[in-house]
């Protein structure tokens, strides 16, 4: 058995109440905090760019789960692991599309889903190596679309919204070629 050399007065600097608890107590400052918690430490880390993807796209998702958003990005990311939603330019309709589903539901309003589909033709944009110059997302229940464009920003294709085709699906889009107008053809859906 090994000893353990104590300092004479140290048994005065602690209550006895203390010195009564368990005394494999004294290596842990939280009791409940876990003893694995550098795994908890990495998980975070890892986690941490989705939960950016979610609200530094959308700050007013906060308003909906104050004061982190910790229980919609908890729903969010059980969905996707099931889901595994692309990690490409339709990741963000895919966000979309769950939250639309979501107990969040009734909260969520076309400012959430116009800032998603923003980021998402953003990212079209900086991602799309085909001949098109842009595209136009659109949304079913709304009356705006979101259009983006890879060189310059153009005028807006002649006519109004209300004169192409209604949208078909949830959520569809269009690459714009620039040529007769904007180069509207007809709605493709989100995969």
């Amino acid at each position: 058995m090994r000893a353990l050399a104590i300092p004479a007065g140290a048994s005065r600097l602690v209550s006895r109440s203390s010195r009564l608890r368990n005394s494999g107590d004294f290596l842990l400052p939280f009791p409940d905090y876990p003893s694995n918690a550098r795994s908890f430490v990495h998980l975070d880390a890892r986690l941490l760019p989705y939960w950016h993807t979610l609200f530094d796209v959308c700050p007013g998702l906060l308003k909906l789960d104050p004061p982190d958003g910790l229980n919609i990005f908890r729903g969010f990311m059980t969905w996707a692991y099931r889901n595994h939603p692309p990690l490409n330019w339709t990741y963000y309709l895919s966000v979309c599309r769950w939250l639309l589903g979501s107990r969040y539901q009734g909260q969520i309003n076309e400012d959430h889903i116009e800032a998603f589909m923003s980021a998402a033709a953003a990212r079209w944009i900086n991602t799309d190596d085909s001949q098109a110059r842009g595209l136009v997302l659109a949304w079913r229940e709304s009356p705006g679309w979101v259009f983006d464009w890879k060189v310059a920003p153009r005028p807006l294709p002649d006519g109004d919204p209300e004169e192409f085709p209604p949208v078909p699906w949830d959520f569809a889009w269009c690459p714009l070629s620039g040529t007769g107008g904007a180069g509207f053809r007809r709605w493709l859906p989100i995969p």
